[in-house]
């Protein structure tokens, strides 16, 4: 096989899931995105590893995406990340990744993939965001108006002028979202004078050095994936990323039964847990 031809490689490093049954689950929705990119994106080998084992694959990426809770990873990993970077390797950050704190890494972050969480800058609530319309670009290739209830992450720090950053998903979020007290991430005087403006929560980057990046705010339920458009972005993004070629209706993929995301969790249901209120949740994500 000619390099050229060669399958680009994807991998995923993640940390452990928390925050209870379904949320924080980065391991499971990578298993599942890994699965859907080699099952629908021809060209595509990804591969998923938790971050306590060999990470060797690193250095043979196309791309990397991250998922950790206090942007673990990208400060455990910003030294070996760095020179990845600098040779165009794609970047992805998700949810709770995009929150490193550190100064240093906040940074990185920007240069890396355009755009950070900041405390004292940033806010974290929980909001059901309107999707209604999308740019021109192959990580929006399929995408349909919808709306979706999440911790979706917002007023974050971008590159400069929004240099090379393009949002993909945007919306105005409710007004009690912005009415927190100040806090590192429940409130603060800026986000509070952007009343009825709309705010990005999932974006793409091209570095000046031809490098790529993707930042999703979102994520935080698991339950989420059976939205149709929001799974379609995230597997687009994650192609984009690796230089794979988006066809015109998104990357494809099957909706996801509330049996098979629970599958990947690994984990028993709780006593509490209520999965006919969660299927009828999952029919209203895709009317």
């Amino acid at each position: 096989m000619a390099l050229a031809d060669a399958p680009k490689q994807i991998l995923f490093v993640h940390g452990p899931s928390s925050h209870g049954y379904g949320n924080h689950a980065y391991g499971p929705a990578f298993r599942m995105l890994a699965r859907m990119l080699n099952e629908n994106a021809p060209g595509v080998h990804a591969v998923v590893l938790p971050d306590d084992t060999d990470l060797a694959p690193l250095d043979t990426a196309d791309a990397i995406i991250l998922g950790s809770d206090g942007g673990a990873l990208v400060k455990n990993l910003g030294d070996r990340l760095a020179p990845l970077m600098d040779k165009g390797v794609g970047l992805g950050c998700i949810h709770y990744t995009l929150d490193p704190t550190e100064p240093q890494a906040v940074a990185r972050l920007i240069k890396w993939i355009g755009g950070a969480y900041e405390e004292h800058w940033s806010v974290n609530p929980f909001w059901e965001a309107r999707f209604t319309e999308f740019p021109n670009h192959p990580v929006a290739r399929g995408l349909k108006p919808f709306r979706l209830r999440d911790e979706w992450y917002y007023h974050l720090q971008f590159a400069p002028a929004l240099k090379g950053v393009t949002p993909i998903l945007s919306a105005i979020p409710p007004e009690f979202t912005r009415q927190g007290p100040d806090g590192p991430h429940s409130g603060n005087p800026h986000v509070r004078a952007r009343a009825g403006m709309p705010e990005v929560v999932a974006w793409v980057y091209e570095r000046p050095d031809g490098g790529r990046g993707f930042g999703l705010t979102g994520m935080h339920t698991h339950w989420n994936w059976a939205q149709d458009s929001f799974r379609t972005c995230v597997l687009n993004a994650l192609a984009w990323l690796a230089r794979v070629e988006v066809p015109p209706g998104g990357i494809p993929s099957r909706r996801p039964t509330l049996e098979e995301l629970e599958a990947d969790l690994g984990t028993p249901r709780p006593a509490k847990f209520k999965p006919d209120f969660i299927r009828q949740q999952i029919e209203r994500m895709n009317p």
